[in-house]
């Protein structure tokens, strides 16, 4: 095939071997009824490493050799113009190829390859899932699935996919910031693959990212990410450009990460390190926890959306946490419309709790704070007075250990400095919340004239109140622990015993 973009020294494509290693896994093997091993394949990699050139390649040969009677490939992303990048890519290699046309009766349209010989198609969709059930895609190529913000259009393509015998999921990437759709869910899959955690045999996965202990600003690591780094001057002195910026502007470090090293991140504001918050995801066992002193918070900061509880332990220096969440039933159809977040997955899994009607039904959340503090016995409770006085009134009547926690960075600050202390060195179990970590992952601070940091809600990207709540009750555990000796003996001095 042709080159369509840029300038090279060949007229024509040669594959780099990172390409001609994927090609060869992709289409060299077959199933054992004759036809491809694989079906799904992902190729994640940094920016400008042709990833999109490949995957116009790839759909084209599967569109004009497999001899797929009415063919069906698309290209599809969250926007038309993003859907569009490899399709473009796709049009243009006809359009410059008279033979490919001849050979197969190709004829190129505004949205459409056309291809007379076996009377199928070629076009991009984006991702308004709900005009897309007519689909019977042969190939499908999902360009940067990390910005897809829910399942709904992989669901409708996969769905699709029945009446179809050897079909193909192409799925290509770089990194993202943390979103609720497929992309952090696919992700953890591939890596699993790829350690032999799980088996399955239809999947190619090829990842090119830095090691998680490697540091983003060593040259050496960032050819782990780069495989046309051997061949393209041009794209190690733009990354070494993105790299002075990103340790000079620390706004620019995330982006830096997410595209030239192909390493996952939160907001390019936020304040949680993933990298290390997924590496605090030990088993929290309520069980073992329950005869020790516990901490808890409640954040009611919305009668339509997210309302968290949740409780701490710390057990020899090491925080644990666990908590519920509810949301109402109108906020999850609402949020499933939208993309805006996974409730009606999170609800399948037990991680959230819906209540019905329109707004959160108090009396749910108020019963079950009741039935967790009999289970547990926190020493205090905190809370946000706004939006919370009628629970917390019968609470306080009824002898619960409320305490307000005043929403400011002077109260905030020490809860939030201990949390990233405790996760950055290994000291927390979260137990691989998801949606503590999209929580987390939203989490933008604001600060005041002593650098004193609290929880932006009005500026994080989107829910924050699980992240809220888990301060809250860090911070009168920090306030008011029994274990308040822990601090005195750090500040000791050292006595041989």
């Amino acid at each position: 095939m042709p080159h369509v973009e840029g300038t090279w020294s060949t007229l024509n494509i040669v594959l780099h071997p990172s390409h001609v290693l994927f090609v060869v896994a992709l289409f060299g093997f077959r199933s054992l009824e004759g036809g491809r091993r694989f079906s799904s394949a992902l190729l994640a990699v940094a920016r400008k490493n042709a990833k999109s050139t490949l995957a116009a390649t790839i759909l084209l040969a599967v569109f004009c050799l497999e001899h797929e009677p009415g063919a069906q490939v698309i290209t599809a992303a969250t926007t038309g113009s993003q859907a569009r990048i490899v399709w473009n890519i796709a049009k243009k290699m006809v359009e410059k190829t008279p033979a490919l046309r001849d050979h197969f009766a190709l004829a190129t349209f505004a949205n459409s390859i056309a291809s007379y010989s076996c009377g199928g198609a070629f076009k991009p969709i984006n991702a308004k899932a709900s005009t897309q059930d007519g689909l019977n895609p042969s190939a499908a190529g999902l360009d940067e699935i990390h910005a897809h913000k829910t399942h709904d259009l992989l669901n409708v393509i996969k769905s699709a996919a029945g009446a179809r015998g050897n079909p193909l999921y192409l799925y290509t990437t770089t990194e993202g910031y943390e979103t609720p759709g497929p992309w952090p869910e696919l992700r953890h899959f591939a890596k699993q693959l790829l350690q032999n955690l799980v088996e399955a045999d239809h999947f190619l996965v090829l990842y090119f990212a830095i090691d998680d202990d490697d540091d983003d600003f060593d040259p050496i690591a960032w050819r782990k990410a780069n495989p046309l780094w051997d061949c393209n001057p041009i794209l190690a002195r733009e990354i070494a450009k993105d790299m002075i910026e990103a340790r000079g502007m620390p706004g620019k470090l995330a982006e830096f990460r997410i595209k030239r090293l192909n390493r996952p991140s939160a907001a390019a504001t936020a304040l949680i390190d993933l990298h290390a918050w997924n590496k605090c995801s030990g088993a929290v066992d309520l069980d073992w926890l329950r005869p020790f002193e516990c901490f808890a918070a409640f954040d009611l900061s919305s009668t339509s959306d997210l309302t968290s509880w949740r409780i701490v332990w710390r057990v020899d220096g090491v925080w644990y946490t666990w908590g519920r969440r509810w949301v109402p039933a109108n906020a999850v159809a609402h949020r499933t419309q939208t993309g805006a977040a996974s409730y009606a997955g999170w609800i399948a899994e037990g991680l959230i709790e819906e209540t019905s009607g329109n707004v959160i039904d108090y009396a749910t959340i108020e019963a079950a704070i009741r039935e967790d503090c009999a289970r547990f016995n926190p020493t205090i409770i905190a809370f946000d007075a706004w939006n919370a006085k009628d629970i917390a009134n019968r609470l306080v009547e009824d002898d619960y250990p409320l305490q307000e926690f005043i929403q400011g960075p002077k109260s905030y600050h020490p809860a939030m400095q201990a949390i990233e202390v405790a996760y950055k060195s290994g000291a927390l179990r979260h137990g691989g919340d998801k949606v503590l970590r999209w929580n987390a992952s939203n989490l933008v601070p604001r600060y005041d004239a002593n650098m004193n940091s609290a929880p932006d809600k009005k500026r994080s990207p989107e829910k924050i109140d699980d992240m809220v709540a888990l301060y809250m009750a860090v911070g009168v555990a920090l306030v008011n622990s029994k274990e308040g000796d822990i601090m005195e003996f750090l500040r000791a001095p050292m006595v041989a015993k």
